[in-house]
């Protein structure tokens, strides 16, 4: 079965990936900061029996104290975890679907984080594939919830619907032009955060950077993913406009080139180097310049991390043998 990200979703010139996460807390049982190893597996199990019984053979958990190192950091460098689910293994573990679009974090901050995963613009659907698997669980197990406040998380700021929507987005264009400052701004009066994906916040490693929700009380579930939806299809709107501006200036065309023969033909390639020269190529993509299709390009941003590369390969490869795999790749990708 293929992967979420080896699929092509909506906007998928712009929109990388989308994710919708649920947490939440089963009643009877201490948040997850004061539960024993025990007790955080006792609630693993609690799950996989719901699991096994209304939706049989489609998950299959895995104790992250099981899982090798390599494995766990390629989990995060995919979104699939979180950096802190993997700092300590110890209680946690991880239940997820073959294409890994289906995910549940089982004692991370919370004792559950549901999680959806999809390509491209796809809001809506994340949103009913993570609130069906949210209502089949909490049928069995009962989550906390209290009336007035929602349901109930161990971080206060989560209290209410307890969902973060995210889009992933690529944004070369605005980086380029120096926008995503003013960007950061405006979209933080709307009720929305800008973050980098990977490195900096503010420069980011690929112009990647996640647009998502910042209110979880007060609000519904369903208007939240709203609003998040048109300010990302505005954000995504604005690219596409400078992109065009872009093409047309001789200097840019040159760098645009250049990153398009460094990905053609190198030989060795780090993953920043890659990202950067990808991220300019891709607004060559989108304007006809370059024939290939985005939805390789988007898979490549998953599958060339350092981390996955070496679980690909089985082992924890030198450095260089892993820039020169990478770099092999990509120019497969790109037609060599």
């Amino acid at each position: 079965m293929s992967k979420w990200y080896l699929l092509s979703g909506a906007e998928n010139d712009v929109a990388i990936g989308t994710k919708v996460a649920i947490a939440r807390n089963v009643k009877g049982y201490n948040f997850t900061v004061k539960l024993t190893p025990d007790e955080k597996y006792e609630i693993a199990d609690k799950i996989d029996e719901v699991l096994d019984e209304k939706l049989p053979g489609k998950f299959v958990s895995t104790p992250m104290n099981e899982v090798g190192r390599d494995l766990q950091i390629s989990l995060a460098e995919r979104g699939i975890v979180s950096p802190e689910f993997i700092s300590f293994a110890e209680g946690r573990t991880l239940i997820m679907t073959e294409d890994e679009s289906l995910s549940i974090m089982v004692c991370e901050e919370d004792h559950l984080k549901i999680q959806a995963l999809l390509p491209g613009l796809e809001l809506e659907k994340a949103y009913e594939l993570s609130n069906t698997l949210d209502s089949v669980l909490d049928e069995e197990l009962e989550f906390a919830f209290d009336k007035k406040l929602g349901y109930l998380t161990q971080c206060p700021t989560n209290i209410g619907t307890a969902m973060r929507a995210s889009v992933t987005l690529q944004l070369p264009a605005l980086a380029m032009r120096g926008q995503i400052g003013r960007l950061s701004a405006t979209v933080a009066k709307l009720g929305l955060v800008l973050t980098g994906a990977y490195g900096e916040a503010d420069n980011p490693v690929g112009s990647l950077f996640q647009l998502s929700n910042q209110v979880t009380l007060g609000i519904s579930e369903q208007a939240a993913i709203e609003n998040l939806k048109s300010i990302s299809l505005s954000v995504i709107e604005q690219e596409r406009a400078l992109r065009k501006e872009l093409m047309e200036n001789l200097k840019f065309q040159d760098i645009l080139w250049r990153s398009y023969g460094t990905l053609k033909n190198a030989r060795v390639i780090s993953f920043g180097e890659f990202m950067e020269a990808m991220a300019v190529v891709k607004i060559g993509v989108a304007e006809g310049e370059i024939k290939v299709k985005n939805e390789n390009l988007n898979e490549l941003i998953f599958t060339m991390q350092p981390a996955t590369l070496n679980v690909e390969y089985g082992q924890s490869l030198d450095r260089q043998i892993r820039d020169a795999r990478r770099a092999e790749a990509v120019r497969e990708a790109f037609g060599e």
